[in-house]
């Protein structure tokens, strides 16, 4: 994952790198997501720095700056520093950003009534003027209310109270082009709770499940009050709301509504009355009470508060605190199971928050509004599963999956169309499922109710509820397109989910969506197959093959498919293809010069025994060789027959030979030839060759087959006519080098166009991968082809970005400008094997400043120097290695004292490795011989020098400086 940096105007100030790999190594990574807290984002990090880059980081990730990036769904952010902690001795510099949109929280907007019903993205463009915020998806476009707010807060307070009267989920979303910032957009979509599938083993997925219960706010029956009404006669003594004198009756007859108000659970009491006992197994009294007070302003609106609130605290609460270990993405608000089998524990959970680290590979969910699962799998299932599991990792196994009427396959369908029933079965044998019902046999399971309008029933749960198993189709993974739940013929995509609620939902984004129809295939071309001959004693189908050429060794217009050819090859093997090698072919001669000479046989080479084999050819018009059956005569003959044997006169057995279609229907006429160029007018010639006419007058006794060109020159003709030997008929002009000074709404096919300038405009086009649009041109002028153009939003207005691509014979320049249009951004250019890179530091205009590097091989490679062994006046066993990558030296040195002698030189410092300044280069060495001892090593331009503090033992360590020598020329290059 990669983090852009940027100041307040968006110009990038560094990026940061989870894998290591770029200039700042971004650590501890960690984005948060939650169900209370939505649409916002947070996200925390920690970069790490060197001494040299200190200042940088303080720069680039200061508070108010913005971070970048793009997750793995393909969302982008732009998140807002919040804090920054600078650790100088910990070399971290650890910052909390959160998403842009928390900037409404900084907008305050006041008390506000409706006049009238509003969308959705009414209000919210209401609540959001003049912040730079648009609407981006609206999964609301119709929805309407009627909304009041009594007190101020802030805008971002505001929208949210808006998304959750319309029961909408908002998010921030962020469009950018490369790094800039071009639109931000505020998204609004239904509710994706759905179930992800996904499930947590205990031993497996999960290391602990800790289970909490308590009894605090359990109740059986709840006395409601609600909001105090309205006064009609000036009375300020009212009573609130309650539910004395509702009618009501639960068609459950779970709950029950009494005369004094009490909203009672008729099975709960039985369960948790302290009346229970052995003698009294079903209490009806003694109830766990609750007084509760609600914003309802009607006793409708009291009873169905009253009664989610009951259903709520029924029984004890119970909560887990579940450690998971594996754990993937999982969308907030989606449901995932929870398995032990140990405990027979099973559950159902909701994703509430999610914490995601991309340099830690991890994910980390937090889960609520667990509810209980019976677990009533199918055997089969079950069986399936450990199949499954037991498959063997290099087998290929493939779903083969089919619809019929019943449980034995009647009326089996690759569609599911009025099928009642489904099967799915794993086959290693073939990727294209069988249509034998009897493969399916023990697998079909019911998909399809009585009059298909409701879920398939589940298994009763402990608590005697059913669960529902829904199918929905459409044409699309979002279930939007083409939704029905009556049949999904011709339909690419299945949805499902289970509930216990009998009717099929009719929302899409209920179901759990899965392509069950690919795109078909294209067909493949048929080859081409040899003549299959009798089998052999060994079982051995053998077959012959024919080529065509224009010379006796083949290789003159050869072709396995077109019989007009003066030669033809036979050979004989066990191989149906025909071979392309004309070697593989004996070749003979079919179209002579007179045709005398095709009465015999083609004599093949002597045999080991000494007898010559030939080779004989008919031609006949059908596939027995009956029809005009010939052997000298192949005209438009359609078959070609062949043998082999050792006698040399040709049979007149049309059964003796192997027939093969030469000549199939006559194809469509091809494409007219080129023309050649035009030559220098004659005087007509013999009256049997056609006479080309140029003048603006009709020729006299022209004769069939000459042409007329309509001008006074070839220059300047605008028609062409030929004579048919009675009239002038207009002809065609063939393709050839054609002199035309402008050529205008025509299609020009398989032409060569020669000419120094091509001009070719473009409007509003898309860019690709983007929403964004363009209008320019691609030029080619001479020896430069350049693509330039503005950069525009959605409905195609610019906004005052320019790019410029251009090729050109020393190389390639490339560049984008800020939205003044002329002041340049960012420019790349490759030029003769340099890579040169700018960008804009800050600036416009003529005050724009701009910092430039470049990038040749040289800087991609690493030079390695070594002198081992030197000794001079104060040292010995001198070793010095060098290593050089781009501007960056380190060398290592090892030695032993001679003397101890200060401040001296040791060595020359070798070409391409010097410090760019000349003695900034220094370190202090320990000694390899004695505790303490120390010599400050300095390397610069001049040589390097040492000043030991003890004039004995050996010294050895490395130092690293910056160079700006010319690469060396004779060291090891390593790549």
């Amino acid at each position: 994952m990669e983090y852009y940096f940027s100041d307040r105007k968006s110009n990038i100030l560094g990026v940061g790198s989870t894998d290591g790999k770029g200039e700042w190594r971004i650590d501890n990574d960690i984005e948060t997501q939650s169900v209370d807290n939505r649409p916002a984002v947070e996200l925390s990090l920690d970069i790490h720095f060197t001494n040299d880059q200190e200042q940088a980081v303080n720069e680039m990730a200061k508070a108010t700056n913005f971070i970048m990036y793009q997750d793995e769904e393909g969302n982008a952010h732009q998140m807002v520093i919040e804090s920054a902690d600078h650790d100088s001795l910990g070399h971290i510099h650890s910052i909390v950003a959160s998403d842009a949109g928390n900037d409404l929280i900084n907008e305050t907007v006041g008390a506000y009534k409706a006049d009238k019903p509003y969308t959705i993205a009414d209000y919210i463009t209401r609540f959001t003027n003049d912040s730079g915020w648009e609407i981006g998806v609206n999964e609301f476009p119709e929805n309407v209310r009627t909304l009041e707010w009594t007190s101020e807060e802030s805008s971002l307070a505001r929208i949210i109270a808006v998304a959750k009267d319309f029961d909408a989920v908002l998010s921030f979303g962020f469009e950018f082009v490369g790094t800039n910032l071009v639109k931000h957009v505020i998204n609004i979509r239904h509710e994706t709770a759905g179930d992800s599938l996904i499930f947590f083993e205990m031993n497996k997925d999960i290391n602990n499940i800790v289970t909490h219960l308590d009894t605090y706010d359990m109740e059986t029956s709840i006395k409601a009050y609600g909001a105090v009404p309205e006064s009609t006669n000036g009375s300020t003594n009212q009573d609130p709301i309650n539910l004395i004198g509702y009618k009501w009756t639960d068609p459950t007859g779970q709950f029950v509504l009494d005369q004094y108000g009490f909203l009672h659970d008729t099975i709960a009491v039985q369960k948790y009355s302290r009346l229970l006992s052995n003698s009294n197994p079903n209490p009806t009294q003694s109830d766990w009470n609750r007084v509760k007070t609600f914003d309802s302003k009607s006793q409708a609106a009291l009873l169905q508060a009253a009664l989610a609130d009951l259903k709520k605290y029924n029984h004890p609460n119970e909560t887990y605190d579940i450690d998971l270990v594996n754990s993937p993405y999982v969308p907030l608000n989606q449901t995932v199971h929870i398995a032990d089998v140990n405990q027979q524990l099973f559950l159902s959970a909701k994703v509430l928050s999610i914490q995601r680290s991309r340099a830690n590979h991890s994910v980390k969910l937090t889960l609520g509004e667990f509810a209980h699962e019976t677990v009533s799998f199918d055997e089969r299932l079950s069986e399936l599963a450990n199949q499954m599991s037991n498959i063997s990792k290099t087998v290929q196994y493939y779903p083969w999956l089919r619809y019929a009427d019943d449980d034995k396959g009647t009326n089996m369908s690759a569609f599911p169309s009025g099928k009642k029933y489904m099967a799915i079965v794993w086959s290693n044998k073939s990727s294209v499922p069988s249509d034998n019902p009897a493969d399916y046999a023990g697998k079909w399971a019911l998909i399809q109710g009585k009059d298909g309008a409701d879920g398939v029933p589940g298994a009763k749960g402990a608590d005697g509820r059913t669960s529902y198993f829904h199918t929905a189709w459409a044409n699309d993974v979002s279930g939007q397109s083409g939704f029905t739940v009556s049949g999904g013929d011709g339909k690419k995509y299945i949805g499902t989910y289970s509930d216990f609620t009998q009717a099929d939902s009719t929302h899409p984004a209920d179901y759990n969506w899965a392509l069950f129809k690919g795109a078909d295939g294209d067909v493949g071309p048929k080859g081409d197959q040899g003549l299959p001959g009798a089998k052999g004693a060994d079982g051995r189908t053998a077959y012959a093959h024919f080529a065509y050429a224009n010379s006796q060794d083949g290789h003159a217009d050869f072709s396995t498919t077109d019989p007009n050819r003066k030669y033809i090859g036979f050979y004989s093997d066990f191989t149906s293809g025909d071979s392309m090698n004309p070697s593989d072919y004996s070749w003979s001669l079919i179209k002579g010069a007179d045709g005398a000479n095709d009465k015999d046989g083609v004599p093949g080479k002597a045999g080991a025994d000494g007898k010559t084999s030939y080779f004989h050819i008919a031609y006949a018009d059908s596939s027995d060789g009956k029809t005009n059956f010939s052997l000298d005569t192949p005209g438009s003959r359609k078959y070609i027959g062949s043998y082999t044997e050792f006698t040399q006169a040709d049979s007149t057995n049309p059964a003796v030979y192997s027939w093969q279609l030469v000549q199939g229907p006559k194809g469509d006429t091809g494409p007219q030839g080129p023309q050649g160029p035009q030559g220098v007018q004659g005087t007509p010639g013999s009256k049997d060759v056609p006479f080309p006419y140029v003048q603006l007058d009709a020729p006299a006794n022209p004769k069939k087959g000459d042409t007329w060109w309509h001008g006074t020159s070839l220059k300047d003709a605008t028609a062409v006519q030929r004579y048919d030997g009675f009239k002038w008929v207009d002809d065609a002009i063939a393709q050839a080098v054609l002199y035309i000074k402008e050529l205008n709404s025509i299609i020009l096919n398989s032409a060569e166009i020669n000419s120094p300038n091509i001009n070719v405009p473009f409007q509003h086009v898309s860019i690709e991968g983007s929403k964004i649009l363009s209008s320019g041109s691609l030029t080619l002028n001479g020896a430069s082809y350049v693509i330039s153009g503005n950069i525009e939003d959605t409905s195609g207005k610019p906004n005052g970005q320019i790019y410029h691509t251009e090729v050109n014979p020393d190389g390639l320049l490339s560049y984008i400008t800020q939205t003044d249009g002329t002041t340049r951004m960012r420019t790349s250019r490759i030029s003769m094997g340099v890579l040169e890179l700018t960008d804009l530091v800050s600036g416009l205009g003529n005050s724009a400043k701009y910092i430039t590097s470049t990038f040749n091989a040289h800087d991609a490679v690493d030079y390695y120097h070594k002198d081992s062994r030197i000794e001079t006046n104060d040292v010995k066993n001198l070793n010095i290695s060098y290593a050089r990558k781009g501007p960056n030296v380190t060398i290592g040195i090892a030695f032993e004292m001679k003397t101890g002698n200060g401040w001296v030189k040791i060595a020359n410092i070798r070409p391409g490795y010097s410090p760019f300044n000349n003695d900034d280069a220094a370190r202090l060495l320990g000694s390899m011989s004695y505790t303490g001892a120390a010599c400050e090593l300095y390397v610069s331009a001049g040589g390097i020098y040492i000043i030991p503090w003890r004039g004995q033992g050996g010294y050895a360590g490395s130092l690293s400086f910056i160079t700006h020598d010319a690469y060396p020329t004779n060291d090891a290059v390593v790549n």
